[in-house]
């Protein structure tokens, strides 16, 4: 009885508007009791909603807020996913592939198992949203939901993002089947990035391009990963894992191969895994990943990159008539 009044008590908070977020409760990848953060505009009018998926190190307030505040004070809702901490992920024990089991195919469904539930939310209008993405886990999730694969067996009627934007994202997945319609994506990406990296996310754009994807990728000079975080001196990580030459591709029988290394039986997602292609999966990442990044956050490409996803969804969502 406890447990069930305080499901009521969250659920009734997320239909409140106010200075700080309500919890919100949704279920994720797998069936998973999922919850995050809505900030809503203040009024009982509609709106539109932005989505916002965090990066491998977890969700950081600090890292979000200043794009929370733009997207609400240009009129959006904002979701922030929390994709570790009801699964009880500590993002600080060593690098994501120890992690395996929590995959970037995770943060897509997740994002998409949100959205099911903000369409029933009296304040959100379900023919509005845009998701955007960060890094590693939120940026990969969020170039994994456009594509037409992820949302197969969803309902026709089902709400749909109108556009995904990713900051620093990985860019080494290259699904078999790669539709994704005109749906406008973005990425940004630095050109000094040595941790996912620029080059990877050309060649995934116009991979995605031949298929006839709407993709946009703007290059920030001088811009380590993670130069949208709060500002501070270069951040040298030996054994961080540089992963800007791998790339995983689907073949026409559905099976995995990583490009550099040639591995193949690989199992890039929990779905269908066993130990087997997750070991595969293992030896491919450490054979075409090197070693030793660095991170920087940067003030002005921080305000650059804000004011610029934020225009993006204006854009593409926030601004739009719908019938």
């Amino acid at each position: 009885m406890r447990v069930l009044t305080l499901l009521v008590a969250l659920l009734a908070a997320a239909c409140s508007s106010g200075p700080r977020p309500d919890p919100f409760l949704y279920t994720g990848s797998n069936q998973q009791a999922m919850a995050g953060e809505l900030w809503l505009p203040e009024g009982t009018e509609r709106v539109p909603v932005v989505v916002l998926s965090h990066d491998v190190r977890g969700k950081r307030d600090a890292h979000l807020q200043d794009y929370i505040n733009a997207l609400k004070g240009s009129g959006a809702a904002v979701l922030v996913l929390d994709h570790y901490g009801p699964r009880s992920v500590d993002p600080s024990s060593g690098p994501p592939a120890n992690r395996a089991w929590v995959t970037a195919v995770d943060f897509a469904f997740d994002a998409l198992g949100a959205l099911d539930r903000l369409a029933d939310h009296p304040r959100i209008d379900r023919r509005r949203a845009g998701l955007v993405g960060f890094g590693e886990g939120g940026g990969a999730g969020v170039l994994l939901a456009a594509h037409q694969a992820v949302q197969a067996g969803r309902p026709a009627n089902a709400p749909r993002y109108l556009a995904y934007a990713a900051v620093t994202p990985e860019c080494a997945y290259r699904l078999g089947n790669r539709a994704i319609g005109r749906t406008p994506i973005l990425m940004i990406v630095g050109d000094r990035d040595n941790r996912t990296g620029k080059p990877a996310c050309e060649d995934l754009a116009s991979y995605l391009r031949a298929a006839g994807a709407n993709v946009t990728v703007n290059t920030y000079q001088n811009a380590r990963h993670g130069f949208d975080d709060p500002a501070g001196p270069v951040r040298a990580d030996p054994q961080g894992e540089n992963i800007t030459r791998c790339v995983w591709q689907q073949g026409s029988d559905g099976l995995w191969r990583e490009r550099a290394s040639g591995i193949s039986g690989i199992s890039l997602f929990r779905v269908g895994a066993n130990d087997q292609t997750i070991g595969a999966y293992n030896r491919s990442r450490a054979a075409c990943r090197t070693l030793g990044t660095e991170t920087q956050g940067d003030a002005a490409l921080r305000g650059r990159a804000v004011g610029e996803v934020t225009g993006f969804m204006k854009t593409h969502v926030i601004d739009i008539r719908v019938r």
